[in-house]
């Protein structure tokens, strides 16, 4: 038959305590004066607000059925695109990324990317991608 020990009966036959003694109240830290003065408010903290937004979306290549597929992550300070183009002959494919530009008109920018080819684009602005497509004639307004 086994015989059961305690954690603490187990780290006393070794000479260790759990710790738990009582501490003269002269040895106490003392409290802070403010209710809550140590702690910064959660609203600032980055922590506490919505995760960035992601999403993937393609266009076709223009003389075949191979796509450039695009997928996308709003950071804190940049909007990081990674794309696969798989357009043949290394046919470079111009995208127009439509952004929300905080509830009013949307505005547009255009990237040419190498065909076969992948890796990412950084975009210095962090509104969120609404849609990838081959109208580039409203990037010319930007």
């Amino acid at each position: 038959m086994r015989a059961r020990t305690s954690a603490g009966a187990a780290l006393a036959a070794i000479g260790l305590s759990l710790g738990l003694s009582t501490v003269p109240a002269s040895a106490a830290p003392a409290a802070p004066a403010v209710s809550g003065a140590s702690r910064a408010p959660a609203a600032t903290t980055p922590a506490a607000k919505a995760p960035p937004k992601s999403g993937k979306d393609s266009i076709k290549c223009n003389e075949s059925n191979a796509k450039v597929n695009f997928s996308w992550k709003t950071g804190w300070s940049t909007t990081t695109v990674y794309y696969n183009d798989h357009c043949l002959g290394g046919t470079r494919t111009t995208a127009a990324f439509k952004f929300y530009n905080g509830g009013s008109t949307p505005f547009y920018k255009c990237v040419t990317f190498q065909g076969d080819a992948q890796g990412t684009y950084k975009f210095a602005h962090i509104n969120e991608i609404m849609d990838v497509s081959k109208d580039t004639k409203k990037c010319k307004n930007n």
